[in-house]
């Protein structure tokens, strides 16, 4: 694995992967008990969930799904969603989003996994202030 591409974003590790210009997609890491963003929306993309390893709880629009190894969820704009990894081990999945643009926010939010305290500095709190504060330039709307 390329770790020169490796990110770490809100505790989670981001591999991004290569796309065509109409989707963006990358692998995460969830490691246990690590949550995912505070519910939100996105309004003009879908986003897909594809757990390849592990298990990942998955919320949208208010109900929790649990989704093993081989789990597919789409999600159409508009969808109240977050996750979190419940289990004792890693979860590993692909999300994906068209149209392509929303990747743009790992990139600016992202530690490189090179880096010393990489996965702790991504949850320091400046670094989530930041985030939050930020987010809808992004396309990405917390659910108040």
């Amino acid at each position: 694995m390329e770790t020169d591409r490796l990110l770490w974003v809100l505790g989670h590790r981001i591999r991004p992967l290569e796309t065509d210009a109409s989707y963006g997609m990358v692998e995460i890491t969830s490691p246990p008990h690590v949550p995912g963003p505070p519910p939100h929306f996105h309004r003009r993309e879908n986003e897909f969930f594809f757990v390849v390893q592990g298990t990942l709880d998955v919320m949208a629009d208010g109900e929790w799904r649990r989704c093993g190894p081989d789990s597919f969820l789409d999600l159409p704009p508009n969808t109240t969603h977050t996750f979190i990894n419940k289990t004792d081990t890693d979860a590993v999945w692909v999300t994906g989003w068209r149209p392509k643009g929303f990747e743009r926010f790992f990139e600016d939010f992202g530690i490189p996994a090179a880096e010393a305290d990489a996965q702790s500095r991504s949850v320091a709190d400046p670094v989530v202030q930041k985030v939050v504060q930020n987010v809808n330039r992004y396309g990405m709307y917390l659910r108040e």
